[in-house]
This record gives structure tokens, C-alpha cells and sequence, in this order.
């Protein structure tokens, strides 16, 4: 064979080589495409009713918040510079800026909200509008106000000077608010109670201190009343207790003076028993002893 035919046949030998590895290699990213195609599409699958579920909440949220947005009426006012104004037993607020013009009129209840710490908003509470000027009202709280609140009420009761006011709210707004005053009520007239409780309890410790006190002179005297000395009984100067441990000094004395007497007078029962023994022996030994003996025996009893 010609040299190039061999040159030939050995390339030709090469590429078939090169083509079989490339078909291989193919075929192996083509099975392995495949197979990341089909796991995305069962994964993508399991995710479709996630989505649905998502997209249902979404609505039924969008839906709540058109309906929330439709039970409030339109705003009166914002960024409402709003005064405390607490006089003739009323506590209440003056609205700058806020009147006829703004649609608000008299006796309608309106609702206040304050900024908070947080940045947010708070409700301050409903008031009635009971004074209608141009470009100034006020309103009462309407409101049960708790003890607490209407001591702060000129310097503490809202949350800055600045407010938002609207004309309605949510209807069940307004009764979690007389709902949860009514609960801060029990709770204030729960906690009077116990301060009275503890009043009564701190004056009964005051009386007993006092008897204790009297008791502790009683039992250990009064230094003050030394001066009484001979005025006064010792017990009430000196106290029960001295007097007690004087008393039993002096019992013991007695005791022992007791019985000194009873030993002297043991010694002298024994002397007069000796005497009596004596006498008889000498009676037995003198004649005609029984006239003596009798004679003596009754002198010795006498």
C-alpha cells in the first residue's frame, strides 16, 4: 500500500476513534439533561399548589384589606395638633386646625390615634366633639378614664402632640376598647381593695407593735419613770421581770430561814426526847418507882 493510503487509513482509523468518544460523551450529557429536566419538572409540579394555595391567600387578603379600608371613613384630619384641656371635672382635647370645613360637627364621636415609641400608630380612645369652631374644636373623652389617666391627663395622656382623627372605625374596635376599660376598671377597684387591705393590715401591725411595746415595759420597765421612785410601785419602774427575780430572792430566803427553824427545833424535839429518857431511867431507879414514875412522866408532858 502507498504511504498515503496508510496515512489515510490511520487518520481515518483516528477520527473513527474520536467520533465513537464523542458520541459517548454525547449521549451521556444528553441522559443526564434529561434526567435534570424530568427531576425540575416534579419538583415544579409539587410547587403548583403551593402557588394556588399562595395566590388564594393573597386574594382573600387583598379582599379583607379593601373591606377593613371601606369600614373606616374617610380621614378627617392628619398631623393634628392636638392640645390635653382638663377643666371643670371634663377631660378632653382641643383639635388646631380642625372644623366645619373638615365635615366634623357637633356630638359625633370621633377617634384619635397617637405615634408611638415604636413609630407606629396607637389608639388613644373615642371622644365626643362638643364645640365646633372655625379652625379649632375640642371633644370630651368618651370613655371610662381610670384614675391613673386623668392625674396625667395634661402632660401624659397621649402619645405626642401630633394625631391622626377619623370619623369611624372598625366596629368592633370601640367595644374591645369599653370591653378592656371595663377590665382595667375591675382591675383598679381589685387593686384599691388591696391597698386598703394593706392599710388596714399596716395599721393592725402598728397596734400590735404598740402592745408589744407596752408589753416590753411591762415585762422590763420603764427608765423614764425612775424619777417616780417611792411614788409609784418598784414592778412599774423596774419591770415584772426584776420584780419576779426580786420576789424569788426573796423566797429563797424565807425557804432557808424555814429551815434553819426546822433543824433548830428537830434539835431541840431530840434534847427533849434525851431529857425524857433520861428522866425515866432515873425514875426506874429510885424505890417505890411506880408513884414517881407517874408524876414524872406527867411533869415531863406538861
Amino acid at each position: 500500500m502507498h504511504i498515503l493510503g496508510k496515512i489515510l487509513l490511520g487518520l481515518t482509523l483516528i477520527l473513527a476513534g474520536a467520533a465513537t468518544w464523542a458520541t459517548a460523551n454525547t449521549l451521556k450529557v444528553r441522559n443526564e439533561w434529561l434526567k435534570s429536566i424530568t427531576t425540575r419538572r416534579e419538583a415544579y409540579k409539587k410547587t403548583i399548589p403551593e402557588v394556588s394555595r399562595t395566590e388564594n391567600e393573597l386574594f382573600a387578603t387583598r379582599t379583607e384589606y379593601d373591606l377593613l379600608m371601606q369600614m373606616w371613613a374617610p380621614m378627617i384630619g392628619a398631623d393634628i395638633t392636638i392640645q390635653p384641656n382638663a377643666s371643670n371635672g371634663a377631660y378632653g382635647i382641643v383639635l388646631n386646625g380642625i372644623g366645619p370645613a373638615t365635615g366634623i360637627r357637633t356630638e359625633q364621636i370621633i377617634h384619635v390615634f397617637g405615634a408611638s415609641q415604636q413609630g407606629g400608630s396607637n389608639y388613644v380612645g373615642p371622644f365626643k366633639v362638643n364645640v365646633v369652631d372655625p379652625g379649632r374644636s375640642s371633644a370630651v373623652a368618651a370613655w371610662p378614664l381610670r384614675q391613673s389617666e386623668t392625674a396625667n391627663w395634661n402632660s401624659a395622656f397621649l402619645y405626642g402632640s401630633k394625631c391622626r382623627v377619623y370619623g369611624s372605625v372598625p366596629a368592633n374596635a370601640p367595644e374591645n376598647l369599653l370591653r378592656y376599660a371595663q377590665v382595667l376598671l375591675s382591675k383598679d377597684e381589685l387593686l384599691a381593695a388591696k391597698g386598703d387591705l394593706r392599710d388596714a393590715r399596716k395599721k393592725e401591725v402598728e397596734i400590735a407593735n404598740e402592745h408589744l411595746n407596752y408589753r416590753d415595759i411591762e415585762l422590763h420597765g420603764n427608765p423614764s419613770l425612775e424619777g417616780d421612785r417611792g411614788l409609784l410601785p418598784d414592778h412599774m419602774i423596774d419591770g415584772q421581770v426584776k420584780a419576779i427575780e426580786a420576789l424569788d430572792e426573796q423566797r429563797n430566803r424565807t425557804v432557808l430561814k424555814v429551815d434553819e427553824i426546822r433543824h433548830r427545833l428537830k434539835l431541840m424535839y431530840d434534847e427533849v426526847q434525851a431529857l425524857r429518857e433520861r428522866n425515866r431511867q432515873l425514875v426506874a431507879s429510885l424505890p417505890n418507882n411506880d408513884d414517881v414514875a407517874t408524876s414524872s412522866d406527867a411533869a415531863v408532858g406538861e
